[in-house]
């Protein structure tokens, strides 16, 4: 999934539409895994936690490259270690949070606590300008939005003053 999708986030340039459609996915993948925990059948929990790992693992490496394409010229060691850190924080607390809902309800009630988190993020997901910006310099597209400014420079003794049209 990683491979194919960052393959298809290459050719296409669609980040956006890549990135919401597994953050998707992923969300379908928890809700089914959840309303399958119930049934008594050890295979449909496997082949779900299957299908919910696929799209879940496939979502990292799709959400990192678009966190660096929106955030370029900012190096990408920067929003990587953003996003490491928030994951490192957000995981603590919804470890804690669903163990502790999975211990005095269900664990159900500790998997609907993800899926709201999850539906969130897509809703935040689906909020954000697709601006690649990364693409469109590699690209050798500018935006016609920042042009260059001409400026003069007047010297005169003792004074220095900047011109601008």
């Amino acid at each position: 999934m990683c491979k194919s999708s960052r393959n298809l986030m290459d050719v296409n340039a669609v980040d956006w539409q890549t990135t919401l459609i597994v953050y998707i996915l992923s969300f379908i993948g928890l809700l089914v895994f959840t309303f399958t925990l119930d049934l008594g059948y050890l295979i449909v929990v496997f082949v779900t936690g299957g299908v919910l790992g696929f799209f879940m693992t496939g979502y990292l490496p799709l959400g990192f490259e678009f966190a660096v394409e929106i955030t370029y010229p900012e190096s990408e060691g920067t929003s990587s270690g953003l996003l490491n850190a928030s994951a490192q924080i957000f995981g603590i607390v919804f470890t804690l949070v669903q163990g502790k809902l999975t211990t005095d309800y269900s664990p159900r009630a500790g998997n609907l606590f993800l899926c709201a988190w999850i539906f969130v993020g897509i809703i935040l997901t689906a909020l954000i300008k697709s601006d690649l910006r990364r693409h469109n310099v590699n690209s050798g597209i500018m935006n016609l939005d920042v042009k260059a400014v001409s400026a003069r420079i007047l010297k005169k003794p003792g004074v220095l003053a900047l011109i601008l049209p």
